[in-house]
């Protein structure tokens, strides 16, 4: 497989290249920006691009496009990244924490199939919250009212009352302190 790594530390992607070589890929280029990517992918033909998150000239997202297997790397497990990546057809999601092993076995699933979105479990994830739930979940340390989030998120009271209803069964609690509770244990919302 011809591979494009794209990380602005020289540490981690010349690791990544050493990985993927030991492992038969062959490297068609490498970049430490998104400037430095659009210039390799004008130029290179990769079959797949492994990209950073966090780059120093904006989000490696942004390089996503469903034309190219595009591996998204990134230390955080940050659900909106996650959501973007997968929108915008990203091939995978991989946390930097991983083993190389992982890595490599996601890249070989990836060869063997004409697209397969794969991403770890993320703790929202885990309770099928829609987006809108995870909106209302990070007011609900506000204590405000289901009237008052509802002003917030442009929202009726009725619409609020029902998206809490199914936060509180999917979370498995019976009111609001324990959705809060819940919440920053699994990381849903910030402390």
């Amino acid at each position: 497989m011809f591979v494009l790594v794209v990380d602005d530390h020289e540490l981690i992607r010349q690791g990544l290249i050493q990985a993927l070589r030991g492992a038969g890929h062959n490297i068609v280029g490498e970049a430490a920006s998104i400037a430095e990517a659009r210039a390799a992918l004008l130029f290179t033909k990769p079959d797949l691009v492994l990209v950073d998150v966090n780059l120093p000239d904006g989000s490696g997202l942004e390089l996503i496009t469903p034309l190219i297997k595009f591996v998204v790397l990134t230390l955080g497990d940050d659900p909106d990244s996650l959501r973007i990546a997968h929108e915008r057809g990203a091939a995978a999601y991989v946390l930097k924490g991983e083993p190389v092993s992982h890595l490599l076995s996601v890249i070989e699933q990836l060869e063997n199939s004409t697209y397969h979105f794969a991403a770890p479990a993320l703790p929202h994830n885990r309770f099928d919250l829609t987006q809108r739930e995870l909106d209302v979940i990070q007011i609900l340390q506000t204590g405000w009212s289901a009237k008052e989030m509802g002003s917030h998120l442009f929202l009726s009271e009725a619409t609020i009352k029902s998206h809490m209803a199914a936060i509180y069964r999917k979370l498995a609690v019976k009111n609001r302190t324990q959705a809060i509770v819940v919440a920053l244990a699994n990381r849903l919302i910030a402390e």
